[in-house]
């Protein structure tokens, strides 16, 4: 630890100039704290709380083929050579050394589906029958399928035999083969359908080309183990996309490090959301994250993206004179010789009635059907707003329905299924803004971008929400650089590197 610190400065003075995509996979979770072991439930949560992009976690059958987790075979703390030998009755007995018990992979799901951008590399351990390695296939794909977690799901593993199996139960699912000897060609990996691959540091230290073709082949790469400053300075040369560590806060530090300068030397346009990062929902921008605009724009330039329209926006922020994308890039605004004025607005039909019946059974399914004012803002643009407490709530029971939008995720893969030829996404503190499937903020910004002289790697998105469903989401789907505002009142501290 202490060498990743004292070495840090030189780090950041090397890698000003380089792309820092790299993300932090917590080995077993984050266990390198008092009160946690290792692939325990607690050491999950410790994980989420730090923060990290991936969690590393690995799976074994008991002898009856119930899921657990454990790195293995030996249950530390017990006199049980090998969890694959045992019946989950007997593995659930054992207490680890931190006093948790062995998890099931369904409860390591249900806690990890509570942070939506995290990425699970479930690390199928490897048994001693090919029959076996394939009913540990279908088993995890069974409950994968059960609870629809692929999106937060690569599957790895040393055995090829299971990687396989993965991709005949599942066509098209992210595998990725962990090798610590085998050097994996592109052509290979691409042939076999794998994802990506993970390499042991010593297979690729004195073979980089290894990671460059795969990279260039757009295929994802793991490097592992990466708990110094040496294997993380590697990792960003060579645009590993993960690196598995047992010190993830050191690494979550040091790179966030490294990024920020980074930032700050090649971004050029800001683009920021409104409400919850600004400003609280629908009201006034405050003067402190006002003057955090007025700075950056000495700097930047910087612009507006949000999900409601562009006059709505610039009457909140105290008519600001910005650019502003509204209803995801329906329309623009510009300031032009001091006034406010559209200079972009397209329009899409809107089809009345079958928004009406679809969200009125929605409202009856999930027990809104108690409203104000109207069930549905109809935009002059063609967006639609699904508001759930009606289009005149009030201000006060707004922002206390659904402040952590637990509800409307519980929703949200149902609306988004039913407006399926819609992009759908979670909007303001009690609706869903639907809009014709081209418009969403990644392409507007990406649109406004290429009409000045912009490219993705000069940009850099501000917003609150960019969680699957969240109005900020196809920023990261897109791939866009992005900070995440937790606390819009902490905006200027978040944003101060960028002075």
């Amino acid at each position: 630890m202490k060498r990743i610190l004292s070495l840090a400065a030189a780090f950041l003075a090397a890698m000003a100039l380089l792309p820092a995509q790299t993300k932090v996979m917590s080995h077993r979770g984050y266990y390198a704290h008092p009160g946690s072991f290792e692939n325990t439930l607690t050491s999950l949560k410790g994980a989420q709380d730090l923060g990290v992009e991936g969690v590393e976690l690995d799976v074994h059958l008991t002898s009856e083929d119930s899921l657990v987790i454990l790195h293995g075979p030996k249950i530390p703390g017990s006199n049980y050579p090998d969890v694959q030998k045992l019946d989950f009755k007997t593995v659930r007995s054992c207490v680890l050394p931190n006093g948790d018990q062995v998890p099931t992979l369904r409860e390591y799901y249900t806690q990890a589906n509570k942070t939506t951008g995290l990425m699970l590399f479930l690390e199928l351990k490897a048994h001693p029958t090919p029959e076996r390695e394939t009913t540990l296939a279908e088993r995890v794909v069974a409950l994968c399928d059960e609870m629809n977690m692929y999106d937060q799901v690569t599957f790895i593993s040393f055995s090829e035999h299971l990687c396989d199996e993965i991709l005949r139960l599942r066509p098209g699912t992210k595998v990725i083969p962990i090798s610590s000897s085998k050097a994996f060609t592109t052509e290979e990996l691409l042939k076999k359908g794998y994802a990506g691959v993970s390499y042991h540091m010593s297979v690729v230290m004195n073979r980089t080309h290894l990671l460059d073709e795969a990279h260039d082949a757009g295929l994802q790469t793991v490097l592992w183990p990466v708990n110094s400053y040496d294997l993380a300075d590697f990792a960003m040369r060579h645009h590993v996309d993960y690196v598995s560590s047992d010190e993830p806060q050191a690494m979550l530090n040091l790179m966030s490090a490294v990024r920020e300068l980074n930032w700050k030397q090649t971004k050029k346009l800001i683009v920021f959301d409104l409400d919850g990062t600004l400003t609280e929902h629908r009201q006034p921008l405050t003067e402190a994250n006002r003057a955090v605009l007025d700075t950056l724009r000495q700097r930047y330039e910087i612009i507006m993206a949000g999900g409601g329209n562009c006059k709505r926006i610039y009457t909140q922020m105290g008519d600001y004179p910005i650019t502003i994308l509204g209803n995801y890039g329906m329309e623009e605004s510009q300031i032009v010789d001091g006034e406010f004025k559209i200079v972009r607005e397209e329009t899409s039909p809107v089809d009345r009635k079958f928004f009406d019946k679809k969200t009125t059974e929605l409202r009856k399914k999930y027990g809104y059907t108690a409203y104000k004012g109207e069930p549905n803002e109809y935009h002059q643009s063609g967006m639609v707003t699904f508001a759930l407490l009606g289009t005149k709530a009030d201000q006060a029971d707004k922002l206390v329905f659904d402040p952590d939008k637990i509800r409307r995720r519980e929703m949200f893969p149902e609306v988004k299924e039913i407006f399926k030829d819609y992009s759908v996404f979670i909007g303001g503190t009690t609706s869903f803004d639907i809009t014709p499937k081209q418009y969403n903020k990644y392409d507007a910004v990406m649109r406004y971008a290429a009409e000045h002289g912009y490219v993705k790697d000069q940009i850099l998105f501000v917003g609150d929400d960019f969680a699957d469903g969240g109005n900020d989401s196809q920023i990261r789907l897109g791939g866009m650089d992005y900070i995440k505002i937790d606390d819009y009142t902490r905006l200027p501290e978040k944003l101060q590197f960028l002075f």
